[in-house]
């Protein structure tokens, strides 16, 4: 057995592994609960770290050591070309150097932070000690025997941060950063600018995050609209089922000082979206832009030059090496050069479109970019400060004294029955009178308008970005001119922007980079809006009028579809109007085809729709049909265009506009019946009879189980879960989607009644006992159990202890 002495070996000869934390001195305890999930106390944060760490790697130490590799730029080096990415290699290498990350990030924060994240890191090699290499789980997300397994140094964990502080920047423009490649010869001379129809990309190309693998929903409850009248949040983050986007669970205390319980992204070791005895939040991804472009005019006939103002400015040249692994496992040293401007670096667009690309690009400038998150080092202190806030007023002072959320809105409630929502994160200070000014350059417009991407002139000084008072560093909008409400009746978001956190209290006269005002809203947040005043008004069928942490479960797990509500019996009278299904000529890529391939199935697709509840159950049949059928029809039109609709969208009332089908249009009515036809020729096609169960075509295999997982796709469901389809199974393949899912309030005890779980359970280790527990026991039939949180419930519900030290 390989142990500590060879993977400490390993360690030299690749980056360093140690710091000072294996010479210090660690005590924890870790009380395991039901489910696994730890609770870990000490009396110090450095021992807190360590206890933290060394429970999480029990559960997941192979997921964060994969992390590790990339944010080191090592993908490629141990994971070869295709598992890696050179690209984002080149990137990390570059921007987590050892000189920043010690220097800067790590020096910026607290001592306790520091302490605790020296422990942490000690905590997962206390881990890598005791079990061994040979010993490591195995599975698609193992790494037994691995040679990328070493110890890891605080510093690791700082990168890790750092990469996903980046994810909405850097992170996802880094092919565009290493295709940039400055000329060897003198300026060609410039061809006319393009028309805009010659510029065939969208945001999409961009690789930026979508709300697909992204989305979230919360509620925070205040005390006018909780039959209680105290608080209560819904949190219900949508991310990935796994990799390192994937949730963890703890409990972290130290008596009299520090007690919080919540979950953390991989890796990250303190609570992102959690509780204590006196508040609870959550996060839903945030609208709002983290960098904007900048087109820079270049020196005529030194294309290594740019100008701003009266200046010539340098373009810096930063060389930097990887290694990447052959097919034959020979390695290769690869060195690329990656240019900067003083906005941050330079990118060459040619992998979207040749016509915004090259440098010079066809109107002899040069795209470059700033980043809002690139030296955000007060994002830790600033979760770190949410953790030990005992009421929305010192949550919401935390927000607005760091801003340092990179890319997350935020809602909070307490025990007194404060509401509150926010959108204080890091946006670029451009206001809309500097957006209007500064979009002169060249192909600044084009690209704001195709890919909604603010692209400023940055050759001209008077657009760099601007500055509040109360910001804490320039640039920045300050929490003053960042969209905020506190009331005590509620307060939600299905990430849309900040507009709608209320329906009665919409937020207007922001900048445009924080979110859009006014338009129409999508379907999941009309679905938590219309539930949210239906419960309030008592007319859901659900008992008396307002809030109980029980009824905000039931709305949770209620897998209620909007678009059915709105439009299925217009859809069922279109079906009833098809008399052969053979014919129609529905457009494809391939020409026009009839309604459906299989015009019995699609008959009978009608009258299973016709039985359906409406829902999207594990019980429910006819949702397949409804869950093909719904994208066809409105994904590919926009979201829905406006013609689509009878009653189009009114701006003083997005929660109820647009709505049903505008029928007396042939060519809605068209639509409605190849996309209906369509979606049964893919199940047919598929291998998935008509009336299976919903909970039997969508499903999680864990070893030889099964596990019915009822919501459906986000386009149209709250509770949302994006799969891919398997032929002949069903939708089996977990991309995103409902994670780490909590419900809290308060009552007259001093602990909070909280309610939580992973819906893919705690580890990633398919030998564990609780690799789909929780997903078997309690998300698939939505039973819900109560988190132990004072000490005597915490005793009281003890399945296991230990205590870990160090050394």
């Amino acid at each position: 057995m390989r142990l500590l002495a060879l993977v400490t070996g390993f360690c030299v000869l690749t980056v360093a592994c140690g710091d000072d934390s294996g010479s210090e001195t660690y005590e924890a305890r870790i009380v395991r609960t039901e489910f696994g999930i730890p609770h870990v106390t000490a009396t110090n944060f450095g021992s807190l770290g360590f206890g933290n760490g060394y429970a999480y790697a029990e559960d997941n130490f192979c997921v964060l050591m994969k992390e590790i590799v990339r944010a080191n730029g090592q993908s490629a080096r141990y994971f070869g070309e295709d598992e890696g990415s050179v690209n984002q290699d080149f990137l990390y290498t570059f921007i987590n150097t050892d000189e920043y990350i010690e220097g800067q990030f790590r020096d910026s924060q607290t001592e306790d932070l520091q302490s605790a994240l020296r422990g942490y890191a000690a905590g997962i090699n206390k881990y890598l000690q005791d079990t061994g290499v040979d010993n490591l789980p195995e599975g698609d997300e193992g790494c037994r025997g691995a040679d990328w397994v070493r110890e890891i140094a605080d510093t690791d964990v700082y990168r890790v941060y750092r990469k996903l502080l980046v994810r909405a920047g850097h992170g996802p423009l880094a092919r565009f950063i290493v295709a940039a490649e400055a000329p060897t010869e003198a300026m060609a001379s410039l061809a006319p600018p393009l028309a805009l129809e010659s510029l065939p990309f969208d945001r999409s190309d961009f690789g930026l995050p979508t709300t697909e693998e992204m989305g979230s929903n919360m509620y925070a409850i205040g005390s006018e609209a909780s039959q209680t009248g105290y608080g209560i949040l819904l949190g219900n983050p949508h991310f990935p089922w796994s990799g390192p986007l994937r949730w963890s669970i703890a409990h972290l205390t130290i008596p009299g000082e520090f007690d919080i319980m919540g979950a953390a992204l991989q890796g990250i070791a303190i609570v992102a979206i959690g509780f204590n005895a006196n508040v609870a939040w959550s996060h839903t991804v945030s609208t709002g832009e983290r960098f904007t472009l900048y087109e820079v005019t270049l020196v005529e006939n030194d294309p290594m030059k740019y100008i701003y103002d009266d200046e010539e400015r340098d373009i810096l040249a930063n060389e930097v090496t990887i290694q990447v692994k052959l097919e034959d496992g020979t390695i290769e040293e690869r060195t690329e050069v990656i240019y900067s401007t003083h906005f941050g670096p330079v990118i060459d667009l040619t992998p979207i479109s040749e016509a915004v690309g090259g440098w010079p690009t066809l109107a002899g400038t040069l795209m470059t970019f700033r980043d809002a998150n690139i030296d955000n080092t007060r994002a830790i202190d600033q979760f770190f400060a949410m953790n030990k806030a005992q009421s929305v007023d010192e949550l919401q002072a935390a927000l607005g004294t760091f801003v340092a959320l990179p890319w997350v809105n935020t809602t909070a409630t307490d025990r007194d029955g404060n509401a509150f929502y926010g959108d204080v994160t890091t946006v670029p200070h451009v206001t809309v009178e500097k957006l209007e000014d500064c979009d002169d350059s060249p192909y600044a417009t084009l690209i704001s308008s195709l890919a909604g991407l603010t692209t400023l002139n940055g050759s001209r000084s008077d657009c760099e970005w601007g500055s509040d008072e109360d910001a804490p560093v320039p640039g920045l909008f300050g929490p003053g001119n960042l969209p905020q409400l506190r009331n005590r009746t509620y307060v939600a978001n299905s990430n849309d922007s900040y507009w709608l956190s209320n329906p009665d209290e919409p937020l207007e006269g922001f900048s445009p980079l924080i979110g859009r005002e006014r338009v129409e809203q999508s379907m999941r947040t009309r679905q938590a809006f219309l539930q949210a005043e239906e419960r309030l008004a008592g007319t859901d069928g659900l008992g008396d009028p307002g809030f109980t942490v029980e009824l905000v479960q039931e709305l949770m797990f209620g897998n209620r579809n909007i678009t059915e509500e709105m439009t299925r019996t217009d859809v069922l009278t279109i079906c009833d109007g098809v008399g052969d299904w053979s014919e129609g000529a529905c457009p494809t890529d391939d020409g026009d085809v009839a309604y459906s391939q299989n015009p019995t199935d699609a008959a009978t697709a009608c009258t299973i729709l016709r039985s359906w509840d409406g829902r999207f159950n594990n019980d429910s049949v006819g949702a397949s049909i409804w869950n093909e059928f719904w994208p066809r029809f409105c994904r590919g039109r926009g979201p829905c265009a406006e013609d689509v609709w009878a009653v189009p969208f009114d701006a003083d009332d997005p929660v109820n506009t647009p709505r049903m089908l505008n029928v007396a249009d042939p060519n809605v009515v068209e639509t409605v019946k190849c996309a209906l036809g369509a979606g049964v020729d893919f199940l047919v096609d598929g291998g998935i009879p008509l009336d299976r169960p919903w909970g039997q075509v969508q499903f999680r295999r864990a070893g030889d189980t099964d596990i019915p997982i009822h919501g459906g796709g986000d386009l149209f469901m709250f509770n949302a879960v994006d799969t891919s389809f398997v032929e002949g199974e069903g939708y089996t393949q977990f991309d995103n989607g409902a994670s780490y899912i909590q419900t809290v309030t308060f009552d007259e005890t001093e602990c909070p009644d909280a309610y939580a779980l992973l819906s893919y359970s705690l580890s990633s280790d398919p030998a564990s006992d609780h690799y789909s527990d929780m997903t078997e026991e309690l998300y698939s039939p939505k039973v819900w159990r109560r988190m132990p949180f004072c000490p005597e419930d915490v005793e009281a519900a003890k399945i296991s202890e230990i205590v870990v030290t160090n050394p």
